[in-house]
């Protein structure tokens, strides 16, 4: 059996840590393997973050082959924690008493929030609770970015937490009230601890604020002023002593140590009012942002505290590929990764839980999935024998299909060539129609001129000036003249009898003739048009209108403005069961 392990992932603002732990022969924890990827602090990509640590993540599994079901601290960025007090109740009236408590404290609907509580302690009078929240939007995004990198998330735990049980597992003895400050890049987590009882403060007070004001000074981009800060803390920056951008640094965190000591001491002051506890012993620093050399002296000098660096990993073993990793060269940023593994040697502990609804859902049902595959199993073993039956049975109805198939192949043969040949015989129809229609109307223009010219010469001196054919456009017609679909052969294969032909049908729009000419008034030569002219014109217009190749005169109009001439357009419609 596989020995129990925890892959904890820390994810900062300004860096992603991760950390496989496992308990040893002697009963403590043991780090075995360790990365840490940085990325950028700078508050102006917090649209990216997730982004970020998606990369970050998929930089570690490139490089360190680290993956699986993971245990994520929530940054104090992202998570909101608040404590309050309430009467004590019954056990089983708590639920309703923290969500009322729950939907006055928290600043969103509750519906837009993941949220959890924890019971911190209960002396039968009053109860104090841990509330901690995160907006559902942003934990879902991080958790997809874990999921994406390969580190799909199993539990979720405020950050703030994690390091008070990295602090109990440190420190197992300490009784005596202490605070924790947890430094990094974007916030500050201020953790006031007395034996099993604890609070919890974020400060919007960290590591960024000294680069910020270095960038502000200097006149430089955030990522600039980050590495000349970094450069000049750990003694790498090539700089005179007297640089003007070396003392940017120093006045930016001489400012820095000043305001954290405030900071912590307003809020030692009010836990107190609010809580009842003693004052604190001393001060604890941990995070990237504890690093600073001058600080343990600065704030034991105004809080007139003793102020040492958390030592996260006493109480930790560091196998070789952790060390490898640089595990113990980083361990200011440990707290998080190790309170998250402390569950390996004390199962006990309570958290609130920041998983949403949906991934805790989808945890119970891996779980799950075990005792459902093996019931799987149970289950298709008890149909295995009805279902070889069966095959058994479909495979004999099988054969019979294949003889029958074979059978009816020479008359599938045959009822291919008849289809064939019914096609045939429909296409030769179709030209068969065509040149008929084309034999037929093959003497109308000679006919229609002929009739035409027959009834000028009856109304006599009159001409035509012009003659233009007017036919309709080339995409009506085809509509019109599309052939209907053939006739589908009857169940034995055979040609339907053949219809009785209907009477010749129109084929789309008519042909139209426009006509121009002019009629001679012979007595009247030299005056307007008498109305006798006029009246052979309508003759001629009446005797177009009965020939048998035309349907309508249209569009008539007579011009009478020449003396001795009479003008005159009309437009003949054409027959269309005599077309041109």
């Amino acid at each position: 059996m596989r020995p129990p392990r925890i892959l904890a992932v820390d994810v900062g603002a300004g860096h992603v840590a991760c950390g496989v732990f496992s308990v040893g022969a002697s009963g403590r924890l043991v780090l075995q393997q360790f990365a840490l990827e940085p990325h950028s602090p700078d508050p102006a990509h917090d649209s990216r973050w997730s982004l970020e640590v998606a990369q970050s993540l998929g930089a570690i599994v490139a490089r360190r082959r680290l993956g699986g079901l993971a245990a994520l601290a929530v940054p104090g960025h992202l998570a909101l924690t608040k404590f309050i007090k309430t009467p004590s109740v019954a056990k089983e009236k708590r639920a309703r008493i923290v969500a009322f408590e729950a939907a006055e404290n928290i600043p969103h609907a509750l519906e837009e929030v993941v949220w959890d509580h924890a019971v911190i302690a209960d002396d039968g009078f009053d109860l104090e609770v841990l509330l901690t929240a995160v907006k559902f939007e942003a934990m879902q995004a991080l958790c997809s970015a874990a999921d994406a990198a390969g580190f799909p998330v199993e539990r979720a735990t405020p950050a703030g937490v994690a390091l008070y049980h990295a602090f109990r597992h440190t420190h197992p003895q300490q009784a005596e009230p202490v605070i924790v400050a947890n430094i990094g890049a974007r916030t500050t987590t201020l953790l006031f601890a007395e034996g099993e009882r604890y609070s919890l403060r974020s400060l919007g007070l960290a590591g960024n604020a000294v680069t910020q004001a270095i960038a502000d000074e200097l006149r430089i981009d955030f990522a600039s002023a980050e590495t000349l800060k970094l450069q000049v803390l750990t003694g790498q920056a090539d700089l005179p002593a007297a640089s003007p951008s070396r003392a940017a640094v120093h006045r930016a965190t001489a400012a820095f140590c000043a305001r954290l000591q405030l900071e912590i001491t307003r809020s030692a002051v009010n836990h107190r009012r609010h809580t009842g506890a003693s004052p604190a012993v001393a001060v604890y620093l941990t995070g990237g942002g504890s690093l600073l050399a001058d600080l343990p002296a600065v704030l034991a000098e105004k809080l007139r505290l003793p102020v040492e660096r958390l030592e996260v990993l006493r109480q930790v073993d560091v196998a070789a590929d952790a060390r490898a990793g640089g595990a113990e060269a980083a361990s200011a940023v440990l707290a998080d990764l190790v309170g998250l593994a402390t569950r390996l040697v004390n199962p006990r502990e309570e958290e609130p839980s920041l998983l949403p609804p949906a991934l805790t859902r989808a945890l119970a049902f891996r779980k799950r999935q075990p005792m459902l595959l093996a019931a799987a199993a149970a289950a298709t073993l008890a149909f295995a024998p009805p279902a070889y039956y069966f095959h058994h049975v479909t495979r004999g109805l099988q054969e019979q299909v294949s003889r029958y198939d074979g059978q009816l192949m020479p008359l599938r043969s045959v009822q291919n060539r008849n289809e064939g040949n019914l096609r045939q015989i429909t296409e030769a129809g179709r030209q068969i129609a065509a040149l008929k229609g084309a034999y037929e109307t093959k003497a109308n223009w000679v006919n229609f001129l002929a009739g035409l010219q027959e009834r000028l010469v009856q109304v006599e001196d009159v001409w035509l000036d012009r003659l233009q054919v007017q036919r309709p456009p080339v995409e009506e017609t085809v509509a019109a003249d599309v052939p209907p679909p053939p006739e589908e052969p009857t169940p034995d294969g055979q040609a339907p009898a053949p219809a009785a032909e209907p009477p010749p049908a129109p084929k789309g729009p008519p042909v139209r003739l426009a006509l121009s000419g002019r009629l001679l008034d012979v007595k009247n030569p030299q005056s307007k048009v008498s109305p006798e002219s006029i009246e052979r014109v309508k003759r001629l217009l009446a005797g177009f209108a009965g020939s048998p190749f035309v349907t309508a005169v249209e569009n008539e109009r007579f011009d009478t403005s020449q003396n001795g001439i009479l003008r005159f357009d009309f437009t003949l419609v054409i027959n269309p069961r005599q077309t041109l």
